[in-house]
């Protein structure tokens, strides 16, 4: 049940971890990973079992980083005042229906609806703005800042703090899902507890001074009881947010782009329908998902394709390999932009805590895609470059995508 082979930080995996999870299918659909000290499992049918089974695959480890902090990195974070505490993503029913339902008005129909022509307008400007020279890292002109500035738009945050937010996104990603060193956990840690003090300042300045955003709608709305979340837990919930929020729309577009250019004819046959664009997001989270694992814990024995997974094990839930799993989606290899079930993917997540930007990640991606089609018909990848991603368990992106267009 051991794969020695298996090495998520290594370099053919961060590469191209497809081939693997191929394998994983044929060969061994539930292992122990004893370095890591995690099962791995990556049929569908398992992985979407764990996610919708809260009573038999708890939360509470998904979050936690994926190797123990040393204690220098430890000692920062509690002398910096980190206070992250269970509240939504790492939490079980029913601790997570409470904040939840709160949480949901960020993302509902009629706020997300609002956004298409915020979306659409940033698109537009970004394309006249920065995609004038026939060249260009789509990643640094266009998919890394727009989500983030959505996002900041429907929680209150000044777009002048995106690079803030930004490198404090990617520190939290490297010290929970990375296996940094000393130094860089110490940096990690430091950049994290920056980052939550920039959380618990938001929620306090929302708490004196209501405004019209999300934030202050979260500080302010009590819960079904008539007791507001405490200032922690709409921290915490912030902390969360803020990299969840625009990280994973920053990977699927980066994502997304590189594999329709990779497909000329399917790129081509957007620019002739644009009324593609939302079956192409779809079969884009699916065929190269922008988190490819994620984590659960057994809250009993429990029997996975045939195997026996024992009581308080940790789960590495390979999303990546589900969606591609053939006995659920005939040809997986195949990027079809047409495919009928490719919204069945586990991108998302599912059960209680199916993504909650889900929806917005969704209109996002559209637009971009609409817009690019009708904007750059000529758009294609750069030849012969080597895309780089972060060392990291789960979030997955290209840093870097160089195109070029006539």
């Amino acid at each position: 049940m051991t794969d020695p082979a298996f090495d998520p930080f290594g370099g053919s995996f961060l590469a191209d971890p497809y081939p693997h999870f191929a394998g994983f299918l044929r060969e061994r659909p539930v292992f122990y990973d004893a370095d890591l000290k995690y099962w791995v499992v990556s049929r569908y049918d398992d992985c979407r079992r764990i996610l919708r089974d809260a009573e038999s695959f708890s939360a509470a480890n998904t979050l936690s980083p994926i190797q123990p902090p040393c204690p220098g990195a430890a000692r920062i974070l509690t002398d910096g005042g980190f206070r992250s505490i269970p509240t939504l993503t790492n939490v079980d029913p029913p601790a997570h229906t409470r904040t939840r339902r709160i949480a949901h008005m960020a993302f509902t129909p009629r706020r997300v609806a609002q956004m298409e022509s915020v979306v659409r307008d940033l698109v537009r400007r970004f394309v006249a703005e920065r995609l004038t020279e026939g060249h260009a890292d789509i990643v640094a002109a266009l998919t890394w800042e727009l989500p983030a500035l959505v996002l900041f738009g429907i929680l209150g945050v000044p777009a002048s703090d995106i690079d803030l937010i930004k490198q404090g996104s990617a520190t939290r990603l490297l010290f929970m899902f990375g296996r940094g060193s000393v130094a860089q956990q110490t940096d990690a840690a430091a950049g994290m507890a920056a980052f939550w003090r920039y959380c618990e300042a938001l929620a306090e300045d929302r708490r004196a001074h209501r405004g019209d955003d999300f934030t202050s709608d979260i500080v302010h709305t009590p819960d079904e009881t008539g007791r507001p979340l405490s200032q922690q837990e709409v921290a915490t919930i912030l902390f969360g947010l803020l990299l969840a929020g625009h990280e994973t729309t920053t990977n699927i577009l980066g994502n997304g782009l590189r594999r329709l250019l990779e497909h000329p004819t399917a790129w081509a046959d957007l620019v002739a329908d644009r009324g593609l664009a939302a079956s192409a997001v779809e079969e884009i989270l699916r065929y190269d998902s922008s988190v490819i694992h994620w984590r659960r814990r057994t809250t009993r024995s429990v029997v996975l394709s045939g195997v026996e997974v024992p009581e308080a094990a940790d789960l590495l839930v390979c999303l990546g390999a589900a969606n591609r799993d053939p006995a659920h989606f005939a040809d997986p290899d195949r990027f079809d932009i047409r495919r009928a079930n490719a919204r069945d993917h586990l991108s998302f997540g599912g059960g209680a805590h199916l993504c909650l930007g889900a929806p917005l990640a969704r209109l996002e991606a559209r637009v971009v895609l609409e817009e690019l089609a009708a904007a750059l018909p000529m758009l294609r990848l750069e030849p012969n470059q080597e895309l780089d991603f972060m060392p990291i368990i789960g979030f997955r992106g290209p840093r870097a995508l160089n195109v070029i267009w006539d």
